[in-house]
């Protein structure tokens, strides 16, 4: 899973090189591209003919409501076969959306990892927290930081979630690894600090397939370390719209769809 993530990691800083880090812009060509890249999903794992025919068939089925409307028996028939119609139209589209369901996840993840979260600013306080494997001596445990993060308080031992925690606060800007030790084994963390067009990785997992899915900002965990995860409390980061500060997943939703709804009529594709 690293390595699939990596390549996509990759793949995304060459096409979003052009746009030099400016957020709004890289979200809207990756809005672009996601609409474009479904709806071809969607053509080529589709049954285009039966959906265009079922379409088809639920226009008539309400104009027969609406002409017939004095009858009931029309009604009521024609009500029964929209519904059945409505059916096997969900059905034809279960298809396409199981298909979509691989590349629209790892793309969230990847779109969550740059635009969920910023760096640190100099100055500003964060919370380390490091989860340990059970039976672990949460006494045994420290962690130690670079000259540009300082460690501000005594390490927070909490048993009852084998967890411990530290707050600290950012000096200088730049890339620093703190690190965290058990015992003779030493794990390190990166923590991003007043590099804006970074991405901040709150969660350097373990080496289950799922956590890597999720958290694709770091390499797992070494496997033979009582540590289960380290966690940094980044800040979220926010898009302003009108004013408004919004979540990065709505422009990237609405834009994506408008787009495919857009190109589905000169690409005459049924949906």
């Amino acid at each position: 899973m690293a390595a699939v993530n990596g390549i996509i990691t990759s793949i995304l800083n060459v096409a979003l090189a052009p746009f030099g880090g400016h957020a709004w812009a890289e979200l809207i060509f990756i809005s672009l591209a996601t609409g474009g890249l479904l709806l071809l999903i969607f053509r080529y794992t589709s049954n285009q003919r039966a959906i265009k025919a079922t379409k088809d068939r639920i226009l008539a089925h309400l104009l027969e409501v609406v002409l017939y409307r004095d009858h009931m028996r029309v009604v009521v028939r024609a009500q029964a076969r929209l519904f059945l119609d409505n059916l096997r139209y969900l059905g034809y589209a279960l298809v396409p959306l199981m298909f979509m369901m691989v590349p629209v996840g790892l793309l969230l993840v990847q779109l969550d990892l740059r635009y969920g979260h910023r760096p640190l600013r100099v100055g500003e306080r964060a919370i380390v927290s490091v989860k340990l494997a059970p039976n672990t001596d949460l006494g045994q445990v420290a962690l130690s930081a670079p000259r540009g993060i300082e460690v501000e308080t005594e390490s927070l031992r909490i048993p009852a979630l084998g967890e411990v925690d530290w707050r600290i606060r950012a000096k200088e800007t730049g890339l620093h690894q703190v690190q965290v030790s058990v015992g003779a084994e030493t794990v390190s963390k990166q923590i991003i600090v007043g590099r804006d067009s970074a991405h901040a990785s709150t969660l350097r997992v373990g080496r289950r397939v799922w956590q890597q899915f999720l958290h694709p900002g770091e390499s797992p965990v070494p496997a033979n370390t009582p540590v289960e995860w380290i966690a940094v409390s980044y800040p979220l980061a926010e898009f302003t719209l009108f004013g408004r500060t919004v979540h990065w997943v709505w422009p990237w939703l609405v834009i994506s769809m408008v787009f495919g709804y857009i190109l589905k009529g000169p690409l005459r594709i049924q949906v």
